[in-house]
């Protein structure tokens, strides 16, 4: 094998390493612990009831009825915050395998075929590249 080749294929290599160690990044089950926590549940519901019974979405966690974000807090959650538009903005900690990482929720009302509304929400990471891997729901979204 020449040199030229044997560089080309050591740069493989080291590329497909490289990608597989931060595909790794992100704990699978610690992030599905923390997108299926009952903290942020009662979030979602504190943030849909507000969405369909007022014109106007939770901006605020006060505005959803829920408690201060630095007290919806677990082992993978620093902290839940609700915002315009009733986006729910979750902050990740270490233990989900990335530091400052970053979950958004965006809800929209949806109608279904009898009439009846209700809440559906759509996750995003503005931060976290492979969020995919780890829960499928998720897509990732340069921040701006």
């Amino acid at each position: 094998m020449k040199l030229r080749n044997k560089w080309l294929a050591a740069f493989a290599i080291g590329a497909m390493l490289a990608s597989a160690s931060a595909m790794a990044a992100v704990n699978a089950n610690e992030m599905h612990i923390a997108l299926t926590s009952l903290k942020l549940a009662l979030v979602k519901m504190g943030v849909a009831n507000a969405m369909l019974s007022s014109p106007t979405p939770p901006s605020n966690n006060t505005d959803a009825h829920v408690a201060a974000p630095n007290q919806l807090n677990s082992q993978e959650i620093a902290s839940i915050l609700v915002s315009a538009g009733g986006v729910i903005n979750v902050y990740l900690t270490p233990a989900v395998g990335v530091s400052n990482g970053i979950v958004q929720l965006v809800p929209k009302i949806v109608t279904d075929k009898q009439g009846k509304k209700g809440v559906q929400y759509t996750c995003y990471s503005p931060n976290i590249p492979d969020i995919a891997t780890a829960a499928p729901e998720c897509s990732y979204h340069a921040a701006k």
